[in-house]
């Protein structure tokens, strides 16, 4: 018997832990994040330390790269670490697809994936990219999803790609589309 081998691209999320020899601590939520990164940014030193909130991610407001919050943040990444980039840390909580956008964000102002600390993700939410028709779909949490550009049902795979913040999904039975399988949560 066969095993298939597990998935190396789903992301892992270690613990996030204040680094002590930081000269700049930079702290990037959403509303729903902000429990979760609170205890860290109350330990931080008060003269050390930013805070950049994200008041909401409702539906109907997906926050990708060329949200207007995010072109935002993009300039305080740009201001905050062009001075400390080697003294500096980021500390980032919320939904997946917004964790991701954040860290290629600094990544783009020139910080090192060593100095950028992802939270676990604050719920299942997912975003899907469509293999297909290339289309980016937020707050996916079910499996299949009907894709919103061409309208394939889409088996969400495990398969992350860090650049787009992003899930894969790929058409289920394209042979015979009258075999579905049971809808089911992502976890």
């Amino acid at each position: 018997m066969q095993v298939e081998p597990q998935i190396k691209s789903r992301p892992t999320y270690p613990k996030v832990e204040l680094r002590p020899h930081v000269q700049q601590h930079l702290f990037v939520s959403t509303a729903e994040g902000f429990p979760v990164i609170r205890p860290l940014y109350e330990a931080a030193p008060e003269a050390e330390r930013m805070l950049y909130l994200f008041d909401s991610e409702g539906e109907g407001e997906p926050v990708d790269a060329d949200s207007h919050r995010l072109a935002e943040l993009a300039t305080v990444l740009n201001g905050a670490f062009s001075k400390l980039p080697l003294a500096s840390a980021l500390y980032v909580a919320g939904h997946e697809a917004f964790l991701w956008d954040v860290r290629n964000l600094a990544l783009g102002a020139g910080m090192a994936d060593e100095q950028i600390q992802l939270c676990a993700p604050v719920s299942n939410r997912r975003r899907l990219f469509c293999t297909h028709c290339y289309t980016l779909m937020e707050d996916v949490t079910h499996s299949p999803h009907v894709c919103t550009g061409c309208g394939r049902e889409l088996l969400v795979r495990d398969h992350f790609s860090k650049l787009r913040g992003a899930y894969v999904g790929v058409q289920i039975n394209a042979e015979d589309t009258s075999e579905q399988p049971a809808v089911e949560e992502l976890s």
